[in-house]
């Protein structure tokens, strides 16, 4: 999925949900991700149905256009739909 967070940010699959200043002028932007594929479970390759939880990871914070950005990504752990599965959970990856 090519979308404008792709283009700006080079992280492909990935939506920008909100922009805000910190305190000191620092963007901070939060993103989720858009792809569909990431509900696929990783070990088996079944799509997942059931949230499990939501967790925010902070990649490494890199400049954009010379500026300091901070990203903030909101991401889904899945259930693995197969019983047999020991996966298990797993967080959307991309």
């Amino acid at each position: 999925m090519v979308n404008d967070t792709s283009r700006l940010l080079g992280l492909d699959g990935l939506v920008v949900e909100r922009v805000e200043l910190d305190v000191e002028g620092v963007p901070v932007v939060d993103v989720s991700t858009g792809c569909e594929q990431a509900r696929c479970c990783p070990q088996c390759g079944q799509r997942a149905a059931r949230v499990k939880q939501w967790a925010t990871t902070r990649p490494q914070d890199l400049p954009v256009a010379g500026r300091s950005v901070r990203l903030r990504w909101r991401k889904r752990r899945w259930y693995c739909p197969t019983p047999a599965c020991p996966r298990r959970s797993f967080t959307a990856s991309r």
